[in-house]
């Protein structure tokens, strides 16, 4: 199991317009980012008919053994993976180790654009999660600072409204 990962806010809202400049550019119906353990980190679109939860582990379980049949192969990870059907189709993308970008498309939309619109996205992607990666060291090499240091109980409650 790996560590989680704390994404703060400044690049929340970076990941945000990416996804939502994403699902815009190709006509995507949702556009998503998961991480390994299957949790859903960010999301854009018509998400009413999906269950995020559940994809997001179901895609994370895909990847994994898709990348075992790439180590069985002798091949390197597959970085991307498309499943199409008659309606709809799944683009999946690898942004790290750790995350992977998804996009819903339907037939209106063209897969040459959706797989050009994904490169530039994954290019920003991948600087924000870099940038995250960062500030974790940096805020690592500081003994006793934590990322949620000055967050109250009152602050928790007030958020999630207990």
């Amino acid at each position: 199991m790996q560590e989680n990962f704390i994404i703060y806010n400044e690049e929340y809202v970076l990941i945000k317009e990416i996804l939502r400049k994403l699902k815009s550019n190709t006509s995507g119906k949702a556009v998503f980012i998961t991480d390994s353990e299957g949790h859903c980190i960010a999301s854009s679109g018509e998400m009413d008919d999906i269950n995020l939860n559940s994809i997001s582990s179901l895609i994370a379980g895909s990847v994994a053994a898709i990348n075992s049949i790439a180590q069985m192969l002798k091949i390197e990870n597959f970085t991307a993976v498309l499943n199409e059907s008659a309606k709809e189709s799944l683009h999946i993308s690898l942004v790290n180790d750790r995350t992977m970008l998804v996009v819903i498309f339907d037939n209106t939309s063209n897969l040459g654009l959706v797989r050009f619109r994904v490169r530039s996205a994954m290019d920003e992607l991948v600087k924000v999660f870099q940038t995250i990666n960062k500030k974790l060291k940096a805020s690592e090499k500081i003994p006793g600072v934590s990322p949620f240091e000055g967050v109250s109980d009152e602050d928790i409650d007030r958020i999630f409204g207990d």
